[in-house]
């Protein structure tokens, strides 16, 4: 008998964002206060959890408990070297020069180093979606899992193996008397998928799972923008930049159901890293393959990821 299918949840309760917000508060909140105050850093709402990304990379996962948090770091965040994370074994002995993982939170030194041990484990693909996201504020949440059904059989017998359809990033815009909610799958020019019909696939497989979990996402993305505007106003209590008046405004209209809310059921595609010659070349003609199966609308193109702004799905391409 097949396991159930977990439902797709964005939530936590205001107890725990008071939790959340008792600890910035506190002493020894002093990661939190400097993870909300770097711009770096995205804080993506779950089902009772928040982690906390950095260039692709899971940096904290903060789960709570009746009147505290726990927060989680991968070992591998916590070298202190992290370009050389290779310990040399001489006589049977591992060669330390020095302490080599971080042990007592250390303000405005720690949260630097995690980062830079981080950086090791980014691929290009998260590089260049990173650099998106930095630039865009109306990208409120990224990867996006969604648990497999047997109804969805696009993929391939290997593929078949994985227990999540995984979306990169979700994006938030303005639509006529509300807001869409459009789902982008991300991927490196280099990435081979592009280049063959496993990136259709791919999007049709997103596209069932949008369309099956329509009314769970309405509810969870305006759970989202609630807690988006949590932070904000946080992030100012503490004395830190918060949102663009424009964007508060987006988020308190989500939130509070005053417009509607509409889920784009089919994903969109972006595909970035690619240099002029490769755009008049290799890409020219696959472009036109791709456009051709799901539209143009539907593709975001450029060369360099931090020009994802420039018409954000429209079609339109820069190398």
């Amino acid at each position: 008998m097949d396991a159930p299918i977990k439902p797709f949840t964005r939530h936590i309760s205001e107890k725990q964002m008071e939790l959340l917000k008792a600890t910035a508060a506190r002493p020894d909140g002093a990661w939190l206060r400097e993870a909300l105050a770097d711009p770096d850093l995205l804080f993506a709402l779950r089902d009772g959890r928040v982690d906390v990304y950095f260039r692709g990379q899971v940096i904290y996962s903060i789960e709570f408990g009746t009147d505290k948090i726990a927060t989680y770091t991968h070992v591998k965040y916590l070298l202190l070297d992290g370009t050389a994370p290779y310990i040399k074994m001489q006589d049977g002995t591992f060669a330390y020069k020095h302490a080599h993982l971080h042990d007592v939170y250390r303000d405005g030194v720690s949260l630097g180093q995690i980062k830079s041990a981080a950086k090791v484990y980014a691929g290009a693909e998260s590089q260049g979606i990173y650099k998106a996201i930095k630039r865009d504020p109306s990208i409120i949440d990224v990867e996006i899992a969604f648990t497999r059904s047997n109804d969805i059989v696009e993929h391939s017998s290997q593929e078949k193996q994985r227990t999540q359809d995984r979306v990169d990033m979700v994006r938030l815009t303005p639509a006529g008397d509300g807001y869409d909610l459009v789902f982008w799958e991300a991927k490196d020019y280099s990435y081979k998928d592009v280049f063959n019909d496993k990136i259709f696939n791919q999007l049709t497989a997103y596209a069932k799972q949008l369309e099956i979990k329509a009314t769970v996402l309405n509810e969870a993305y305006r759970n989202v923008c609630q807690f988006h505007l949590d932070l904000h106003r946080l992030r100012e209590s503490l004395g830190f930049a918060g949102a663009a008046a424009s964007q508060i405004e987006m988020l308190d209209n989500v939130a509070r159901g005053r417009c509607p809310l509409r889920i784009v059921k089919k994903p969109s595609l972006f595909v970035f890293g690619f240099d002029n010659d490769q755009k008049n070349g290799r890409w020219k003609v696959r472009k036109q393959e791709i456009e051709a199966v799901i539209g143009g609308e539907r593709l975001r193109a450029v060369g360099n990821p931090t020009d994802w702004l420039g018409s954000a799905g429209k079609g339109r391409e820069e190398a």
